[in-house]
This record gives C-alpha cells, sequence and structure tokens, in this order.
C-alpha cells in the first residue's frame, strides 16, 4: 500500500484513489470547517464513526502533524 508522504507538493489524484469515497466526503468537510459533531450530524454517522473514518484518514495518509493535516487538506478547500 503506498502512503502519502510528500512534504511540499500535493497530488489530489493520488489522495482520491487512496481514500474510500466515505472518508473522502470526510475529508472535504473538514477542509470545509465543518467540527466534527457538524459532520457526523450532516452524514448521518456517530461521532465515533467519525473519528474512526478520520483514523482511517490519518493511517492511509500517513499524516502525522497537524502540518501534515494542513497539507492533505487544502487541495480540498473551496
Amino acid at each position: 500500500m503506498k502512503t502519502y508522504k510528500t512534504r511540499t507538493t500535493i497530488n489530489k489524484n493520488l489522495i482520491e484513489d487512496m481514500l474510500s469515497a466515505r472518508e473522502l466526503e470526510i475529508l472535504m468537510c473538514m477542509a470545509c470547517g465543518h467540527s466534527r459533531a457538524t459532520i457526523a450530524e450532516q452524514l448521518s454517522i456517530s461521532v465515533l464513526t467519525y473519528d474512526e473514518h478520520r483514523k482511517n484518514i490519518r493511517n492511509k495518509l500517513g499524516l502525522q502533524s497537524n502540518a501534515d493535516w494542513a497539507r492533505a487538506l487544502m487541495p480540498f478547500m473551496k
């Protein structure tokens, strides 16, 4: 499995290929600045399910720091 470890460039297509449809949906909601409770409510899931998806996103993309998260979210910001 590939991990997303690029420090300077973001490849939106790679991220889209690595995540499930639901994980991508959650990532896009995060990029819009929604809280975990709001995202869970909008997607009709529990906050704990949101937390599991977020953990899976972190693991699949190899995100370790807040800066890593910011780089992963930037291509999805509107």
